[in-house]
This record gives structure tokens, C-alpha cells and sequence, in this order.
């Protein structure tokens, strides 16, 4: 990682989440109804990064954004192969939205890695807690905290 990501963590008080990445699938037996069941996939790690001039400008064009998203890209090509073939890192960005953190009144925005299983019909498993490990071990080496 680079000591420019290191700065933008730090100027933007850069904290992280972890919520469970969940889908719903839809089962049909030959019948006319249908089974739903829903599989935790994987996990969703959200950070988040405060707007200095917390206005409601959109993240997107924001240089700091931009370099954000591509060391992300680059963190998870990196641990991509430690995960094994079962596992898919993907970094998604919300170049249009902002959070509005009411704890604090701050504004934010938001950048997500996503850790699933490339096959969505089966539970995560051990592949993908290793990856949310070193993602997780990644971010706080870079002086992200986790809320």
C-alpha cells in the first residue's frame, strides 16, 4: 500500500464495517410455488471516509476517492490468490452517494469490498473468512478502525 492511502486514512478518518453479504434464492420443485431460502455468501466490508467540507458533494470526483478505490483494487488483488479458487473479492464503489453519519453529523462516503463465494447457491466458508481476515488486517495496518 501506498503512503498516499495512508495519508487519505488518516485525513479522512477512515473507519470500516463488516455485515454479512446475504442472497435469496428462489427454489421451483415443478410446482407452482416457490422456496426462498437465503445463504450468507460472504461478507461486506463498508468504509467509510468523512467529507472535509462536510457538504453533500458527491464522492466520485474527488481525488482522494479515486486513489481509495484503485489501492483497494490493488489490496484485493493481492490477497485474492491466499483466498483459493472458491472465494471472489470485488471493490465497489458509490461514486454517486454520500452517508449522512447522524452519531456525528458528518458526511461520508462510502467504498465496499465485497468477499463471496463464486458459486452464490452455497454457504460462506472457511476461504472466505481467511480473505475477511487479511482484508480485515490490511485496513487496520493502514490505521482504518473498525466501528
Amino acid at each position: 500500500m501506498s503512503e498516499d492511502l495512508r495519508e487519505v486514512v488518516n485525513k479522512h478518518h477512515a473507519f470500516y464495517e463488516v455485515l454479512p453479504y446475504c442472497v435469496v434464492l428462489e427454489e421451483r420443485h415443478g410446482g407452482p410455488t416457490a422456496i426462498t431460502r437465503t445463504i450468507q455468501a460472504g461478507f461486506d466490508v463498508d468504509i467509510y471516509g468523512r467529507n472535509l467540507k462536510n457538504d453533500m458533494a458527491m464522492p466520485g470526483p474527488d481525488q482522494d476517492y479515486a486513489l481509495g478505490y484503485l489501492e483497494l483494487k490493488e489490496m484485493t488483488k493481492e490477497i485474492l490468490p491466499q483466498a483459493g479458487g472458491s472465494c471472489s473479492l470485488e471493490v465497489i464503489s458509490f461514486p454517486s452517494r454520500v452517508v449522512l453519519d447522524a452519531r456525528n453529523h458528518a458526511v461520508e462516503a462510502m467504498l465496499r469490498i465485497r468477499i463471496s463465494r463464486r458459486d452464490l447457491d452455497q454457504p460462506a466458508g472457511l476461504p472466505e473468512q481467511q480473505a475477511l481476515k487479511e482484508v480485515e488486517n490490511q485496513l487496520r495496518g493502514l490505521g482504518v478502525a473498525r466501528r
